[in-house]
């Protein structure tokens, strides 16, 4: 029920935590980033020299969104859907009065039912409604195919999660990743990881055009991080 704390409690509690991380990266790669904000994740540049970059990334955990408006329902997209696949798609809007109720369908449906598999795998929507399992991609390509059908507009987004290096104090290890920003019909874009059913200032955003395969492994050095709740 995590989605639904992070997403939903701002219709109480019109508090929320902005969480600023500032990290230092030694890597030639700096083309692979850019400057990009949306409604609750922010993401700064700035090179230090040839092979120094600094990043300033901030996360709103609580923001207000209305989710309270009428589904839209796209009949010829979702009759083209495999059979599995639409059958699916059918059963979690059966009953659907709001675009509320149909997210947290998916969320229960994701937490519930589709598991998390580091091994090679097919994952494209229907392939991951039948194994029942799925990587980062397979998550966000499965609830992109959600809010195709009913009108959603959304885009998948490049990037990394930065994970803990075990006995190396404040530095930080890249963990390539996909997730999915969505854009409400009243203009609100938010980051969304549809794997780890949240978003934070954990991740660091690349261009829609990097291949993962030409980046070097590199490491982050988490410079400083703060929390603060504004209004």
């Amino acid at each position: 029920m995590k989605l639904l704390v992070l997403l939903f409690s701002v219709m109480v509690f019109p508090l929320r935590e902005v969480v600023d991380v500032q990290l230092f990266i030694p890597t030639q790669q700096h083309d692979i980033f850019l400057n990009y904000s949306n409604d609750n994740f922010s993401q700064a540049i700035s090179q230090n020299g040839p092979q120094k970059i600094t990043a300033h990334i901030k996360n709103a955990n609580y923001f207000t969104l209305d989710l309270d408006f009428k589904l839209s329902p796209q009949e010829t997209f979702i009759s083209g859907l495999p059979p599995a696949l639409r059958e699916n798609t059918l059963t979690l809007l059966d009953d659907c009065g709001t675009f509320k109720d149909y997210f947290t369908n998916i969320s229960l449906y994701l937490q519930g039912n589709i598991r998390y598999t580091g091994r090679p795998a097919k994952q494209d929507a229907a392939s991951v409604i039948t194994a029942k399992k799925a990587d980062c991609v397979g998550f966000a390509n499965l609830v992109k195919v959600y809010l195709d059908a009913v009108g959603i507009k959304n885009r998948l987004v490049k990037g990394f999660y930065l994970t803990d290096s075990p006995g190396a104090g404040e530095l930080l290890v890249p963990v390539p990743h996909r997730w999915i920003e969505i854009i409400l019909p009243n203009g609100a874009k938010f980051f969304f990881d549809p794997q780890r059913q949240r978003f934070s200032a954990e991740y660091i955003a690349i261009k829609d055009d990097v291949d993962f395969k030409g980046i070097k492994k590199f490491k982050v050095n988490l410079v400083k991080k703060s929390k603060k709740i504004v209004n």
